[in-house]
């Protein structure tokens, strides 16, 4: 491999130690990857439809949810938004199931495209993952996604790298039949319910968080560009991880001496792993009356621990700080959506996750060749095998070893 290759190499090996290295304290907290996810699936989500030239916010996707009724030019955006979020939320079981998958992966694509255009069937896509074996999963994803790109003809890139989440996540579970699918009667339509995902590498924030790059993964630069993004992604994210725990410790804080009725440590961990509810979703979870989820929100909400980010009174709508500030505005929280739900303009900001005006136009996207993204897999194996290698080597070490053991016994 020549010297660029090398490079790559290290900056691909470091990526999926960093991503390891997340994944080990989500595997180790529940409650910390519940709430990791929820906030950064939702980030991903606007940040996949700012690829395409749609400039949305968090905040667009609780205005939506929150009114009944469609209104607004980007409406159409933020239907694609939460379906992918959806999505996110429970990408399904790639190695176990993989046409279920692609079909929820096809339907996102039919949005993506135009009305002329049909995604290949699923069966004909399968073999996508079929290089997802768990030895480096950012890498693997990468190889999944340059793939299915090529196989579809570009058709889809958001489809694209919702191939890249499910392989990624796959990898990390190591074989068939972990992920099983979304819940079905969250009526927050994605913003609530339980996250059922193991993802850690998210393509678009890659991409978009501080600068804005193409995606492109059939080619030798746009590969490149996700990795790195990826890597500084993670960096950031230990931070946010950091704050989650600090939220659990102010949970337990709060319930320490109170008397054997109060629910609400109860309703603090429900949070944990729910983070976004209404009062109707609390009762149902702890087996209470609305008015006493409510009266237990209320009190949850005076000592800092969720914020209401609707601000009506009715439809009224909680979540835990971290999402709160994306939802409804990280400096006036519940301003902006305030606003939004009210009919006002909102204030003009570049969110995280957005697509600068005037930014790259990413559907039907030709410039990849097929000899082009040929040269990207054939890259992407002697990566993977290079990794093989490496992995193999304590293996050899060790049959070596009890090779000469045993010899030394006879």
């Amino acid at each position: 491999m020549g010297e660029r290759a090398e490079t790559t190499f290290d900056l691909l090996l470091g990526t999926e130690i960093r991503a390891a290295r997340i994944e080990g304290l989500l595997r180790a907290d529940p409650v910390v990857a519940a709430q990791w996810r929820a906030e950064a699936a939702i980030a991903e989500a606007v940040a996949s439809i700012g690829l395409d030239d749609v400039q949305l916010s968090e905040a667009d996707l609780l205005v939506r949810i929150a009114e009944s009724r469609a209104q607004g030019a980007d409406a159409p955006a933020v239907e694609d938004a939460l379906a992918v979020l959806r999505f996110l939320r429970a990408p399904g079981d790639p190695l176990g199931d993989p046409v279920g998958v692609l079909s929820r992966i096809a339907r996102l694509a039919r949005r993506d495209t135009d009305a002329d255009e049909t995604p290949a069937p699923a069966e004909e896509l399968v073999d996508v993952f079929a290089g997802v074996r768990g030895r480096a999963p950012v890498l693997e994803a990468l190889r999944a996604a340059a793939d299915y790109a090529w196989r579809t003809g570009r058709l889809s890139p958001v489809a694209e790298r919702m191939v890249f989440v499910a392989a990624e996540g796959a990898a990390r579970c190591a074989g068939p039949g972990r992920a099983r699918g979304s819940r079905a009667d969250d009526p927050l339509r994605g913003l609530g319910g339980r996250i059922d995902a193991d993802w850690i590498a998210l393509p678009s924030l890659a991409l978009t968080r501080g600068r804005f790059r193409s995606w492109s993964p059939g080619n030798a630069r746009g590969a490149r560009d996700i990795v790195e993004g990826i890597a500084v992604v993670l960096d950031q994210e230990i931070g946010r991880v950091i704050a989650i725990r600090s939220w659990q410790e102010a949970v337990k804080r709060a319930g320490e001496g109170r008397h054997g009725r109060s629910r609400l440590l109860d309703a603090g961990r429900a949070f944990g792993l729910e983070p976004v509810m209404t009062a109707a979703i609390l009762a149902s979870r702890l087996g209470m009356t609305p008015r006493g989820a409510t009266n237990v929100l209320v009190e949850l909400e005076g000592r800092g621990l969720v914020q209401e980010i609707t601000m009506r009174r009715a439809a009224r709508i909680w979540a835990t700080p971290g999402l709160a500030a994306k939802l409804a505005g990280a400096r006036t929280t519940g301003t902006r959506a305030r606003a939004r739900l009210d009919g006002e303009k909102p204030p003009v900001a570049l969110g995280e996750g957005e697509a600068p005006a005037g930014g790259l136009r990413q559907r039907h996207l030709k410039e990849e060749t097929e000899a082009s993204v040929q040269r990207a897999l054939a890259e992407f194996d002697r990566s993977l095998a290079e990794v093989d290698e490496i992995l193999a080597r304590p293996v050899a070490r060790r049959e070596q070893g009890e090779i000469l053991a045993h010899r030394t016994r006879t």
